[in-house]
């Protein structure tokens, strides 16, 4: 095996091969090939993931440990491997945090230290995202370069449209997409110009050459057995043995990409550990086809949602709506889960109330599936009755079968936060055939999903199209059919629900199956010519190749459009962040509350004491110092002692310490809590907040202005009106999650790595739990980089920093904690949320002369940065404008039982501009004029450029700013052609807007942390360490 990582579990294959009770041998060795080395694993955990083994057994930390959900794609390797059901050799970017490991027996795994290196030399791909500046902070980078580089395994040359759909995976939080999906363009076949000529500034390179080459197909796959404590691995080959297995075991999970477990807490752990008892369907025989006849597409239960797009594209010479049920199907996750996840898999969970995107689409394609139980014999049924009560609970799916028919009208819609990786609001999928003489419709299916439950046919829907006209009373009978096939079984919408759920959503929800039926009705109108509609008011909105953009850098002469310095270790993956360093550890995971508030009477940790690889739950009794985290001393504490009051939901209670992330994990579910009280007197929302007049007391008011002489102002408008709005909060979602590495040093000391925004503050902070009084300088506090931040890691990662501390402290072990995104969420308040009063007094032609705000600010539990947001958001609401001479404003700092709102990107600058514009606008509505009239009419100048507490603002530059923007920009061109636009359109509309702004960014009352600078005799070197 040479110098391939090693492995712990590796023994002889003599070891690994054991005898059945049939007298048979089943092979217990994985093989894949990592890198380029090939590699036998003797043993393997099969509860292990790719992402596990690359990061903490090969140490191949360029794959990053991130969401651990696939839904943010900074974990993405490339798998390529023979796949029995194409006949082919395969390459395809997988999510490595949801593979399991013993499931590639035989493939090949390239991860980003496998595509390039700086020494060894950068991949083409790696030189161009480098040379283009397609990074920031660089976390998510590695994933994005192992997505371009299967796109053109998979592909060779693609396409400029593949290209941009690529991206569906993989999510950058600082960048943006335009240089990543630009230098992705410059392999594309019909590359842009613009991208050609990006492409040019670098060395030549032919993506055809790098598409997978098909060679001889391996030998076929052995039936292999995988076992690790609780759980055993069954990968047979044939259906015959898959039956076997299910009559013998007891409870028994079937899985194919195991995908699933992204929507699931207990990520890693097969159905949340509640089957020890596993059966792989990769490897059977009778299960991995793709075939046709005359009639039908078939699709056995062993391949993959993205195998079945591919295959229903291929058959479009057979099937006329082909393009746009693959195009359906594509909606569904992403690619880096399509190409992984089983159509099966998918349509079984849907029983139990997963909103699916694949029912529905397959319902309006009279799609029939085939199951067997308890005996080979096949049955089967219509997709319709796949339902509990027609198809039994332990039914095996074997065969998809889709009609391929010469005519027909088939869309699908769907509403959703995003087009992709997102479950949708509501979805539907309608197919008609048109007599072409008469007109009419001589066949229906309307379909609705995440609406009722489970996706259903409308049959009063369907009856009431056969024979009727492509006309409005048409539509309208439908839209009435299908409400009373459908609204007696309506459910709340809950995928996305929260305590302060919006109101209104379910009604919207509701209005979606009319709003498709009638979108279907135009395009069906425009297809069979009955009436013309334009390109631009029908089907759902495109989502074309983005333009390139260009980048002018007004640098000293020698320094423009420079690569950052460390853009190839970002690259390449070498650039080591906090979770990165490569030091053998311990892992910690968090036990938090999941109520709002509580007395915590008891903390119950026996039964994860004995589980496996746990050796500790550190509490607040292993605290050496001072058990508070925060700004305030004292008020939030870094765990909840026994006694102690629970805050918010999220707050730290244990944290259990293991040999491995997924041991520690698993155990964290087994610490049993006792909570009197629970959720008694919770303060959700800043109206609740408001009601019982809950302050945060050090951040209770800001106020800035002479409230006296505005209410006089006000009493001598011309008109005056008042009104009220909301302002949500929003997570940071750095991609990097909160992440900490302690290691004990002598004397006491410790190093301690963080991903934060102020290591001065955080070795304050952590000196103080460690008891390290008057000797702060024994804990040293470390950061490589950040991958991304935008505020939060200025004071939230205390809390994790301080636990790996104390973990560390206890065992005198090293101990990292990197929380996932789902504890993410949990933990880590993000973006204030605001509610803001206010009375403006102005004249008829838009002229502003007085304005009073009254603003509240949900600081969450503990005030934190809440203090100085509250003035930075109060400073920014005046903004550009002189408000007639006339601005106050109040903003009271409001104390919940969330979790505390901390410092986020742009602090509290994105509120204010929210609450100014409000007015703003709603002013020129008032007037019946432009708001970009109003905004001018309103403009201050450098004349009278003074804020409302009166500091003259010296520098000002903004109404010039903003004309000369306007003037580059051509927007009364462009507004005039957006106005013309939205006359000719009915249904599909335009808008285009020019808001001014200010923002404060001398942040005096946070600076003051210490800096060193060393210039080196020898060589003149310099090095630069300092606190944030």
């Amino acid at each position: 095996m040479g110098n391939a990582p090693c492995f712990e579990g590796m023994r002889s294959i003599r070891d690994a091969q054991t005898p059945t009770a049939g007298g048979t041998t089943i092979d217990h060795i994985l093989t894949i090939v990592l890198n380029g080395q090939k590699l036998e694993i003797a043993r393997p955990d099969p509860r292990m993931t790719v992402l596990e083994y690359l990061r903490d057994v090969a140490l191949l930390t360029g794959t990053k440990r991130s969401c651990l959900q696939g839904g943010c794609g900074a974990c993405v390797v490339v798998l390529e491997r023979y796949d029995w059901g194409l006949h082919k050799w395969v390459a395809k970017s997988v999510n490595s945090c949801l593979k399991p490991l013993v499931s590639c027996d035989g493939a090949t795994i390239t991860t980003v230290e496998g595509v390039g290196t700086e020494r060894k030399g950068c991949h083409a791909i790696q030189e161009r995202f480098a040379g283009n500046h397609a990074m920031q902070c660089g976390f998510c980078t590695p994933g994005m370069i192992m997505n371009t580089y299967a796109l053109l395994k998979e592909n060779g040359k693609p396409t400029a449209q593949q290209c941009m759909n690529a991206y569906d995976g993989n999510i950058c939080r600082c960048t943006g997409y335009r240089n990543l999906v630009n230098c992705t363009e410059t392999f594309a076949s019909d590359a842009s110009v613009e991208c050609r000529e990006l492409g040019a500034k670098f060395a030549p390179f032919d993506a055809d050459d790098e598409k997978i080459a098909q060679r001889a197909r391996p030998e076929r796959p052995i039936s292999k057995v995988f076992k690790a404590g609780d759980m055993t691995w069954y990968a047979p080959t044939t259906l015959e043995e898959v039956q076997g297995l299910r009559a013998k075991l007891r409870r028994v999970a079937l899985v194919l990409g195991d995908t699933a477990k992204g929507m699931r807490q207990s990520a890693y752990e097969t159905f949340g550990g509640k089957q020890s008892d596993v059966i792989y369907l990769g490897n059977v025989d009778e299960l991995n086809f793709v075939e046709a006849d005359s009639h039908n597409l078939t699709v056995g239960a062993g391949m993959r949602i993205q195998d079945l797009c591919d295959a229903v594209r291929a058959h479009s010479s057979k099937l006329v709506y082909a393009e746009d049920l693959a195009e359906a199907l594509s909606t569904i996750a992403q690619r880096h889960v399509r190409g992984e996840a089983g159509w099966a898999g998918n349509l079984m969970i849907t029983r139990t109330g997963f909103p699916s995107d694949l029912v529905p689409a397959l319902l309006a394609a009279d799609a029939t599936i085939t199951f067997i139980t308890d005996s080979m014999q096949e049955h089967q049924v219509k997709i319709e009755d796949f339902k509990q009560g027609h198809v039994p609970a332990d039914a095996l799916l074997t065969k998809l079968s889709i009609p391929l028919r010469s005519t027909g009208f088939y869309r699908y819609y769907r509403v959703a936060h995003r087009k992709w990786l997102a479950t949708a609001f509501v979805n539907g999928a309608f197919r008609i055939d048109v007599d072409p003489a008469t007109k009419k419709i001589t066949d229906a299916r309307v379909a609705i999903g995440v609406y009722a439950y489970g996706p259903k046919r409308s049959e009063s829907a369907e009856a009431a199209l056969v024979g009727s006209q492509l006309d409005t009373a048409t539509l309208q009978k439908a839209i009435a059919e299908l409400h009373k096939d459908l609204d007696s079984e309506f459910t709340s919408e809950a995928q996305y629900k929260t305590i302060d759920n919006p109101e209104g959503k379910d009604a919207y929800r509701k209005a979606m199956p009319d709003t498709f039926l009638f979108k279907f009705f135009q395009e069906a109108q425009a297809k069979f010519g009955v009436k013309k509609w334009s390109e631009a008011e029908i089907g759902m909105m495109k989502t074309p190749p983005l333009k390139r953009g260009t980048l002018k850098f007004e640098e000293l002469a020698g320094r423009e459009d420079k690569a950052q310095l460390s853009a190839k270790g970002l690259t390449t993956g070498a650039v080591r962040y906090t979770d990165d360093m490569p030091v053998p550890s311990l892992y910690g995971y968090m036990v938090v509350s999941t109520c709002a508030t509580g007395k915590l009477k008891r903390i119950d940790t026996s039964a994860a004491m004995a589980a496996e690889g746990v050796e500790t739950v550190v509490t607040a009794a292993d605290i050496p110092g001072s058990n508070s985290c925060g700004f305030v001393p004292g008020e939030e504490p870094l765990f909840v002692p026994e006694g102690g009051d629970i805050m918010t939901t999220g707050q730290q209670i244990a944290l259990v310490v293991a040999t491995s992330y997924r041991a520690a994990k698993k155990a964290a579910g087994l610490v049993k809590l006792e909570i009197e009280g629970a959720n008694v007197g919770a303060i959700i929302t800043i109206d609740d907040a408001i009601k019982a007049d809950s302050k945060l007391a050090g951040a209770a008011l800001v106020s800035i202005g002479d409230k006296a002489a505005v209410d006089a102002a006000l009493a001598k408008a011309d008109r005056i009106v008042e009104g009220s709005s909301y302002i949500i909060g929003q997570h940071a979602f750095p991609i990097e999650k909160q992440t900490a590495f302690a290691i004990p040093e002598e004397r006491n000391g410790m190093t301690l790595y963080t991903s934060t925004q102020a290591p001065d503050f955080c070795r304050a902070q952590v000196a103080g739990i460690l008891g390290l009084h008057g000797r702060g300088s024994m804990l040293e506090v470390k950061c490589t980089r950040a991958g991304g931040a935008f505020g939060p890691k200025n004071s939230r990662n205390v809390p994790v920093a301080g636990a790996a501390a104390v973990a560390a402290h206890k065992l005198d072990r090293p101990v990292r904690v990197a929380l996932d995104a789902s504890q993410e969420h949990a933990l880590v308040g993000g973006r204030h949320p605001f509610k803001f009063n206010y009375t403006v007094g102005f004249k008829s032609d838009g002229t502003i002369q007085a304005c009073k705000v009254e603003a509240w600010g949900n600081g969450g539990c503990t005030h934190d940065f809440s203090g100085f947001l509250f003035v930075e958001y109060v400073e920014s609401v005046p903004s550009v404008y002189g408000w007639g001479g006339h601005f106050c404003m109040d903003c009271h700092g409001m104390k919940t039982n969330l979790p505390s709102y901390s410092a986020v990107r742009a602090f509290g600058n994105p509120q204010g501009m929210m609450t100014t514009e409000t007015i703003i606008e709603r002013v020129a509505a008032e007037c019946g004029r432009p708001a970009e009239e109003v905004r001018e009419r309103n403009l201050l100048t450098k004349a009278n450029a003074i804020t409302p507490w009166k500091q003259q603002m010296e520098f000002f530059n903004a109404d010039m700013l903003y004309h000369k923007v306007k003037e580059d920009a051509k927007y009364n061109a462009r507004s005039a052609e957006v106005e013309a636009f939205n006359r000719e359109h009915r249904w599909r509309k335009r808008g285009i807007s020019i808001v001014p702004i200010t923002y404060g960014h001398s942040y005096i009352y946070a600076a003051g942390s210490g800096a060193l600078v060393n210039i080196h005799g020898s060589d003149g070197a310099v090095t630069v360490f300092h606190g944030g």
